[in-house]
């Protein structure tokens, strides 16, 4: 390859080289660019999280959007493209207007709905359905697409009420090249590595660290953990006094760890907040630090997963492989 190199250079023109390498550059640069367009706009409001994530990834937003922004990591950086109306719930419950009201002062016809069979295991009776009987009369346009026949349907739903129909297929050709390199990570064998995952909140105000703990059963259990093979003790933490909301409770102290021993703390949410906490508890308490995950260093740093950003999902789960699987 050198020689071949040399002996380009010495026939070629300097000039011609650099013009050449100069189109090489704008080629990139502009297949970059074409990558990274600011997803079209339509006039609809969507309602349901992976809806809209999936209509992202087919290169389409709507002027507004509810969806559970706590779960759907997009959601911050496109609060300035999609007006955010708030959550599924809050659209019903406590701001039941805002929906009519937006699409009629937006001039809005349609509105795209997400109806999935499990929607939030958190809140079994919130749903993006729960709208409609609040949008009669209104002269809008309802439309759905149905998660129940699975994702690669859902695609191609949505990219048909989008007119977007051709990018369907690249789509669901991206996703399952994903999720087949994702499978062929997960171990052979399954390891039965015990887990707590710690969600942490840090209040830059006051520098107080504020605690969650991630209960089983949850979107990690069923997504990551089930497939890992491995076993979430996050119980073994909580207190009979403690609730548990959102699949998760509160916790101040970090001393149970010695009890439930676990071999891999996971850190989602602000990992500086469960790292100040843990390096505190370690220094009231220096027994912690025999607890194997501890021990071994095995304290990971990993996105949270809520069954939200549905095409983003194997790439997650290669991260969390990872760490599990170390």
């Amino acid at each position: 390859m050198n020689n071949c190199i040399k002996d380009i250079n010495s026939k070629v023109p300097a000039f011609l080289l650099i013009i050449c390498l100069g189109v090489v550059l704008i080629f990139f640069q502009t297949a970059e660019a074409k990558q990274k367009q600011t997803p079209r706009r339509i006039k609809a409001i969507m309602v349901g999280d992976r809806l809209v994530d999936i209509a992202f990834n087919l290169g389409v937003l709507p002027e507004a959007m509810s969806v559970r922004c706590s779960m759907w990591p997009m959601c911050k950086q496109l609060l300035n493209t999609s007006q955010m109306l708030g959550c599924p719930k809050c659209i019903v419950d406590r701001i039941p207007n805002i929906v009519p009201d937006t699409a009629k002062k937006r001039g809005i016809k349609r509105i795209i709905i997400e109806k999935h069979p499990n929607f939030c295991i958190y809140k079994p009776k919130v749903k993006p359905a729960n709208i409609v009987p609040l949008l009669k009369g209104k002269g809008l346009s309802i439309e759905y697409v149905d998660f129940s026949d699975g994702l690669e349907s859902a695609i191609r739903q949505t990219a048909n009420l989008l007119g977007c129909q051709p990018k369907a297929d690249a789509l669901i050709k991206r996703y399952n090249k994903a999720m087949a390199k994702a499978k062929d990570c997960l171990p052979k064998e399954k390891p039965g590595k015990k887990v707590v995952i710690i969600n942490g909140t840090y209040q830059g105000s006051t520098g107080k660290s504020f605690l969650r703990v991630e209960m089983p059963s949850g979107y990690s259990d069923r997504f990551m953990l089930d497939p890992t093979g491995c076993i979430n003790v996050g119980d073994i933490l909580k207190s009979e006094t403690k609730k548990v909301d959102k699949g998760h409770f509160l916790i101040r102290k970090l001393n149970a760890l010695a009890k439930a021993e676990p071999d891999i703390i996971v850190m989602t949410g602000d990992a500086f907040a469960v790292q100040k906490a843990l390096a505190s508890a370690v220094r009231k308490n220096p027994a912690l630090a025999n607890v194997p995950a501890i021990k071994d260093l095995a304290i990971y740093s990993l996105p949270f997963y809520g069954d939200s950003s549905v095409i983003e999902y194997p790439a997650v789960l290669r991260q969390w492989i990872a760490a599990l699987s170390d």
